[in-house]
């Protein structure tokens, strides 16, 4: 009982273990999914941890700023500071008080304030001010300075600027972060300027939060010009990454921006009032490449992926062998067209394979009768357009034609008139009424004649058009306007310049078959035209009919087979040669 069930259903348990060992593949792809999710958390986790570095550099920075924007206020409204610079008048004992004065007010400023800057101040009356150190520069060249220019040019603005090194005794070796504002009068004139220096490196350590390692981090004044930056080779240099960033923080009327960049994340926070923004890039996948041996990880699951595609190679051999071996038999019957079933017998295997075989047989038998359908489905459409092709008479044509035989009767030419307006009725009759697929060559000769005849009406006898038909061919069957499309096309394309010229019509046998060759000396066809010429279906728009030449081979080759059809033969300036190839077929 048990063995039988084994037996007829060992192909099923074969897979199952197969899918085992799926499932195992299966957990390796769920360990990947986890690990690609704990990245994400970390990723996540990182960013946040970042944006509140990001949210205490910020506060740094603006106690910072709202620090020494008190400074450079408190000192630009001091009696004793304006009096210095402004008055060169006073006596000894006021010029004392005065200095007295204001070294008192300006030491109260930098009791309060903890940061490590030096003040210098430079007048426009040529005196100076410096707290602690000695000053390496003139006072003229010290106004002639580019930060000095800008700072009279912006006279109400605090500038944050950069130079590669200072010009007091303590910073003339170090690149240096200057705050400078221009001092001026109750009337608005400036008197002189202020400057806080600080060292970069001091002025560095409010935003050491972040790691060198993982971060760029850039402190931009209003013209994007790096002031500060924990990567020195940008120092002092103008940055373009993050301007669209602060131009839409402005816009937006937004503080701080944080967004993903080509696997990195970009992040802006402008401070109010300050013209600075701290932009910066923190390289995440960096980050992450510390975290994750991804090599390590990556050759584990090559080895279990190795060993598990090792288990499947081999039970998958063993559990396909019976349908290789129904393969092989399948791939015989290719050539016979799905006419022969496989016998069970032929095919040794397990009892699914048996099944298997019972069902492609009925499927073959099943396709090869839609086969059947399909084909003669195929046939009968074909036949359909071409006959709705040649039972189309072309509108143009016919007014055409009927403006001919006008003209005829109206110049008296009674006898030419009855004839073309005969052959003008048998053309249509023949074409219209005899619903025949096929006539026989002396019919379709007779049509060609009447074709010719109106055309030599409409356009002048220049084309003359000769027949050389053997008498016993005249009695063979061949399909219904047959010829008129190639003697159209001659007419029409071979003698464009409505130059004289010569059709000649050779009719045939060869052995069993009927060789008609349709010859003429017009102009000739390019070959790239006669390319084009063999896939057109439609017809010209003034002939007879719209059939085409394509319609004519393809109307051959459904009827009598690919081995018959046309072929053309063409030489530029000499003229084409037809060549149609039938067999011979007589009226039953």
């Amino acid at each position: 009982m048990i063995s039988n069930i084994l037996r007829k259903n060992s192909l099923f348990f074969k897979i199952m273990c197969a899918v085992v060992v799926g499932v195992i593949c299966i957990s390796i792809a769920i360990s990947g999914v986890i690990i690609n999710i704990s990245r994400d958390i970390f990723e996540k986790s990182y960013i946040d941890s970042q944006q509140k570095i990001i949210e205490r550099v910020y506060e740094k920075l603006y106690d910072f700023h709202r620090k020494s924007v008190e400074t450079i206020n408190s000192i630009n409204s001091n009696r004793s500071v304006r009096l210095y610079f402004t008055e060169d008048n006073l006596s000894y004992n006021e010029s004392f008080n005065n200095i007295y004065n204001m070294n008192t007010h300006i030491d109260s400023l930098f009791k309060e304030n903890n940061y490590s800057y030096e003040l210098l101040i430079a007048g426009l009356n040529g005196k100076t001010y410096l707290k602690n150190g000695l000053l390496y520069k003139e006072p003229i060249d010290l106004l002639e300075m580019e930060i000095s220019k800008k700072s009279l040019e912006e006279k109400d603005t605090i500038l944050y600027q950069y130079l590669n090194k200072g010009f007091t005794s303590t910073t003339q070796y170090e690149p240096v972060v200057i705050i400078t504002k221009a001092l001026t009068s109750d009337d608005g004139e400036p008197y002189g300027i202020l400057y806080l220096i600080i060292k970069e490196k001091e002025f560095e350590k409010n935003y050491d939060y972040f790691s060198p390692d993982l971060n760029s981090v850039y402190i931009l004044n209003k013209s994007n010009i790096v002031i500060s930056s924990n990567n020195n080779v940008n120092l002092g240099t103008y940055i373009e990454e993050f301007e669209e960033d602060i131009e839409n923080l402005v816009i937006n009327n937004e503080l701080s921006t944080i967004y993903k960049n080509n696997g990195n994340i970009n992040f802006t926070q402008r401070l109010p009032d300050s013209n600075l923004a701290l932009s910066g890039v923190i390289a995440i996948n960096k980050a992450i490449k510390e975290i994750y041996d991804m090599k390590k990880i990556i050759f584990i699951c090559f080895i279990i992926t190795l060993i598990t595609l090792i288990i499947i190679f081999l039970i998958v051999k063993q559990v396909t062998r019976p349908l290789y071996m129904l393969i092989e038999k399948m791939s015989t019957l290719r050539s016979n067209k799905f006419d022969e079933n496989i016998q069970i017998s032929e095919v040794s295997g397990i009892s699914e394979i048996e099944e298997l075989v019972t069902t492609y047989n009925l499927m073959i038998n099943d396709i090869n009768s839609y086969i059947k359908e399909l084909v003669k489905i195929q046939k009968e459409k074909r036949k359909a357009e071409i006959y709705a092709l040649q039972m189309q008479i072309n509108p143009h044509y016919v007014f055409n034609t009927l403006s001919s035989i006008k003209l005829l009767i109206w110049q008296g030419d009674k006898d030419r008139s009855i004839e073309v307006l005969d052959s003008f009725i048998l053309l249509l009759r023949n074409t219209i009424s005899k619903t025949d697929e096929f006539i026989t060559i002396k019919e379709e000769i007779d049509n060609l004649k009447h074709y010719v005849l109106i055309n030599n009406t409409r356009y002048g006898d220049r084309i003359d058009v000769q027949y050389f038909i053997m008498p016993n061919c005249y009695d063979y069957l061949v399909p219904k306007l047959l010829l008129q499309p190639f003697i159209e096309n001659s007419f029409f394309h071979g003698f464009p310049s409505r130059d004289d010229g010569r059709i000649e019509i050779l009719i045939r046998e060869e052995k069993d078959n009927i060789n008609v060759r349709i010859i003429d000396n017009g102009v000739g066809i390019e070959s790239q035209k006669l390319e084009a010429l063999k896939i057109v279906k439609k017809a010209s728009s003034k002939g007879l009919s719209g059939i085409g030449i394509k319609n004519v081979n393809d109307r051959i080759k459904l009827i009598y087979g690919n081995d018959y059809g046309i072929e053309i033969k063409s030489e530029l300036g000499k003229g084409t040669e037809i060549i149609i190839l039938l067999p011979k077929q007589l009226k039953k």
